[in-house]
């Protein structure tokens, strides 16, 4: 795995019980319009990566992800049970917490990571 992978506080990943609809929107959890539009707003702050291991944890996955630019990795949570395996593509949004797989954005809680990607220097 990639070496620099700098580790968060995370503020207690709380899994949704099996037998209610999930309705949160903090990290880990749905994706809200605003959060999409955010995203969309910030297409420089994507990374794409290849998943290194996938891990039920509290309920959730736990997903480890190293990205293709050799600058490191990243761990997330989300709070449902992921349908990927390892060496599948991905993309990783640092700043705004998301994950995309193939054509689904996930909000996920950051655990771990390089850092959001900088700003593009104006023109």
């Amino acid at each position: 795995m990639a070496e620099r992978v700098v580790d968060r506080e995370a503020a207690s990943a709380a899994a949704c019980p099996p037998s209610v609809v999930c309705r949160q929107f903090g990290p880990g959890h749905l994706l809200h319009a605003l959060h999409g539009r955010m995203l969309r707003n910030r297409p420089w702050g994507w990374r794409d990566g290849v998943v290194l291991a996938v891990r039920p944890v509290d309920a959730g996955a736990e997903v480890v992800v190293e990205y293709t630019t050799g600058e490191g990795a990243c761990r997330v949570w989300h709070h449902t049970a992921l349908d990927l395996a390892a060496g599948q593509g991905v993309r990783v949004h640092e700043q705004y917490h998301a994950l995309e797989v193939g054509d689904s954005t996930l909000n996920v809680r950051l655990l771990g990571g390089v850092g959001h990607v900088p700003e593009p220097s104006p023109r």
